[in-house]
């Protein structure tokens, strides 16, 4: 139907001509396309043929105008409705035709109009000028391009035109765009006749689902409707997932949550994989539990995600209860060696220093004291020990020990130093010659050096052993 509109349109543009004895008359239709309560416009151009001047007066069926008729109200012409012409000179009058609110729409009326001359009534003629009567909703046509599919959470612009079918001025339309997902409003304006092109963004919400919806175009001057129409349009799957990753490092620890977050409108599937030491798989858990693939060398997760759902997974790792108990085991070996710290060093020392013709062989035996502590050290006592086949003839060197102690093994020589300073050392040597031939290796038991402690506790140092 509306294209049977334009069709007419055209058609009714033409002008009319009307030929009589003495009179010519054109019609020129400005405005005959109108909705109820509307009014429609003809220019009337009279052309006085006659050799004389005459006047003429225009006038339309009262029979079709109210009270007589239910569609139109009155009929005007505009200065007025009669005209003085002179000979072969021509006057335009405006003819305007005004519709009743109730009016039956989408019809044509016929409006006859006489034009008749006043000093003659043989010169006359008659007009059937047509109007077609449109309901408000077809003022203005709508239509639409292939709206295609439309994807939430991203612009989509779609372009209508619009079409005013009548020849007035539409200065300020309210267009409603109406959906069961989306509802906007602007204002557009349109000339005469104008066609125009408008652009919808349309943006909609990321989590609408998938499926075909509705969109409902009106148009609408005050309260009055002045065009509509429907059109429908799908909207298409948006797979849309954020993925992030966040880091957070401690004392030996570090903690990592990796989202995934389902922006879209569809249920996405996705799967992590975190790597993983051998050594930190042992100090790690995660949440939710991951499964170990790959050798062990990676966790993974697998996983559906609803739309508008987000998925957490926490991957800690904390190596302090290894460390503590690391560092526990250095504090107490520390501590026991703390205990055991001794504060003197004794290191001895045997030189070979000849063998007679018979084998008998003279050595000096060298005992090295020092003070490692950071204190001095008082009353202290050098105690070494030589074998039984070692007893003759020795030589104490400048030391004189304080006791020698004789047993039936062997014998016990004692020195005594009054007093060490810390880092001091004190060399105490002798020559012994042994009573037998010193042939192959032989070993000589440690020497000792006792001194009080702390808590006045008796600490033994013994030196190492020594071979010649």
């Amino acid at each position: 139907m509306k294209y049977g509109i334009l069709v007419l349109f055209l058609v009714l543009l033409l002008p009319i001509q009307v030929y009589a004895a003495g009179i010519k008359v054109t019609v020129t239709k400005e405005q005959d396309v109108v909705e109820p309560g509307g009014a429609a416009f003809f220019s009337i151009k009279i052309t006085n043929k006659q050799i004389r001047e005459d006047t003429f007066q225009l006038k339309a069926n009262t029979f079709l105008i109210a009270p007589f008729s239910d569609d139109v109200e009155s009929v005007f012409f505009l200065p007025k409705s009669t005209v003085t012409i002179p000979t072969n000179q021509e006057e335009i009058v405006t003819a305007k035709v005004v519709f009743a609110d109730t009016v039956r729409t989408d019809r044509t009326y016929v409006i006859p109009i006489e034009v008749i001359s006043l000093t003659n009534s043989k010169v006359r003629e008659t007009l059937e000028p047509t109007i077609y009567v449109i309901s408000p909703k077809e003022v203005v046509n709508i239509g639409i391009e292939d709206i295609g599919t439309v994807i939430p959470g991203r612009e989509n612009l779609i372009k209508i035109v619009l079409r005013n079918n009548a020849n007035v001025d539409l200065t300020n339309i309210d267009i409603f765009y109406t959906s069961s997902v989306f509802s906007l409003e602007e204002k557009v304006s349109l000339n005469a006749f104008e066609e125009k092109e408008v652009e919808l963004n349309l943006q909609l919400d990321p989590l609408i689902e998938e499926g075909e919806y509705s969109l409902a175009v009106r148009l609408y001057e005050g309260d009055k409707m002045r065009g509509s129409d429907s059109f429908d349009f799908f909207v298409g799957e948006n797979p849309d997932i954020t993925e992030r990753e966040k880091v957070d490092r401690g004392f030996l620890s570090y903690r990592v949550e990796v989202v995934r977050e389902n922006e879209g409108n569809t249920e996405i599937e996705r799967t992590v994989k975190y790597p993983i030491g051998s050594f930190q798989k042992l100090f790690t858990k995660t949440n939710p539990e991951g499964a170990l693939v790959e050798d062990g060398k990676f966790y993974e997760w697998t996983f559906k995600i609803p739309p508008g759902d987000i998925v957490r997974i926490e991957i800690e790792t904390d190596y302090k209860l290894p460390f503590f108990i690391v560092l526990a085991i250095l504090i107490l070996i520390g501590i026991i060696l703390y205990v055991r710290k001794k504060d003197l060093k004794l290191v001895k020392e045997v030189f070979k220093i000849k063998a007679d013709e018979s084998g008998v062989g003279e050595v000096k035996v060298l005992l090295h004291l020092k003070n490692k502590s950071s204190r001095e050290i008082y009353n202290i006592k050098i105690l070494d020990f030589l074998p039984k086949y070692m007893h003759a003839d020795v030589d104490y060197g400048t030391l004189k020990p304080s006791k020698i102690q004789e047993g039936t093994t062997g014998r016990r020589i004692v020195w005594e130093v009054s007093k060490l300073d810390p880092g001091e050392e004190r060399i105490i040597s002798y020559k012994v010659k042994s009573r037998l031939k010193l042939v192959g290796a032989h070993d000589l038991p440690s020497g000792t050096v006792q001194y009080f402690g702390k808590k006045k506790r008796v600490v033994n140092v013994e030196s190492n052993k020594v071979k010649f």
